[in-house]
């Protein structure tokens, strides 16, 4: 079984989940990862230029559009957007009981550091991830 993995800021990549780590953390990680940074396409009136847009060819609606919020200056805004953003997507993928709070940072105003807890497939979970 492939499970996804973080390895440095917004990159991605596959690892084989070997059962005899123990990591049970790694699906939810694996759901989370998947709708937060997967790319949708971005709306036209966000961004005019079609070839911008971005979004996976198959499915331009698939993911979400976090990419296109933060492509934004991190202003007050920006970020209650990011965080509907994020929970809205976990919802559209099956977790329930999402919560994501925005962590403050004192002296970083160019990223926004989460945590989200929630419950998937009866497992309840508490990450932090960085947009």
């Amino acid at each position: 079984m492939l499970k996804l993995v973080q390895v440095d800021h917004g990159v991605f990549d596959l690892q084989f989940d070997d059962p005899a780590l123990n990591d049970a953390d790694a699906a939810i990680r694996t759901v989370v990862y998947a709708a937060l940074f997967t790319d949708a396409e971005a709306p036209a009136r966000r961004v005019p230029d079609r070839y911008e847009r971005r979004g996976w060819w198959a499915d331009p609606e698939a993911g979400s559009g976090l990419w296109h919020v933060r492509w934004q200056g991190l202003s007050d805004a920006a970020r209650r957007e990011a965080v509907f953003m994020v929970r809205q997507a976990l919802l559209d993928h099956g977790v329930s009981d999402v919560a994501v709070v925005e962590q403050a940072v004192p002296g970083n105003v160019s990223s926004l550091f989460m945590r989200i807890s929630g419950a998937h497939n009866g497992r309840n979970f508490d990450l932090s991830i960085e947009l």
